[in-house]
């Protein structure tokens, strides 16, 4: 009987893991043209942490930008890790690809944002209380580490003008 209760415990008592955001960092360097009113992570629950980021675009409307976007894993500092994806951002979305890894991480942002239509975009992007869950990372399977994602936004032109950095962690059995 007694072990019979040892197993029941290990059994219920498993703890699944986690994902969660550790640090949210937006930088602006074409200030006439992106500017980053809120860029924070704000505690939901416990043990929940939502990110909050507020894009403004100075120069509407917006027809055409690239989009940069580059994992790295944290072993002795970041390096790169699987993916660093170059795309047209008004092309996505208006013709999404689920054959595109980038496909996968806008449709897990895509509940929390305003960003539901195509290009010309003439409004700001909000994104709200966004938090990480890993059903997210079903299809793209990442093992345990500490992870760091960038998303870097070009004008349309020449020039990279903001960049988001995304710091996670996993912990999924």
């Amino acid at each position: 009987m007694k072990y019979l209760l040892w197993i029941c415990f290990l059994f219920i008592g498993k703890s699944h893991g986690y994902v969660r955001l550790t640090n949210l960092a937006c930088e602006s360097y074409d200030k006439t043209f992106v500017d980053f009113p809120e860029c924070r992570l704000k505690v939901l629950g416990r043990g929940i942490i939502g990110a909050n980021i507020h894009v403004k675009f100075l120069k509407l409307p917006i027809n055409r930008m690239a989009v940069r976007f580059t994992v790295y894993r944290k072993l002795s500092g970041y390096h790169p890790f699987l993916f660093n994806v170059s795309e047209e951002f008004c092309r996505v979305l208006k013709h999404p690809n689920r054959l595109r890894v980038f496909y996968y991480f806008y449709t897990a942002f895509l509940p929390f944002s305003n960003l539901n239509h195509t290009c010309p975009y003439n409004a700001d992007v909000f994104i709200r209380n966004c938090t990480l869950s890993d059903r997210m990372f079903a299809k793209v399977p990442l093992p345990k580490g500490i992870y760091k994602l960038t998303l870097e936004m070009d004008d349309g032109v020449v020039n990279w003008v903001s960049i988001i950095n995304v710091y996670f962690e996993i912990n999924v059995d």
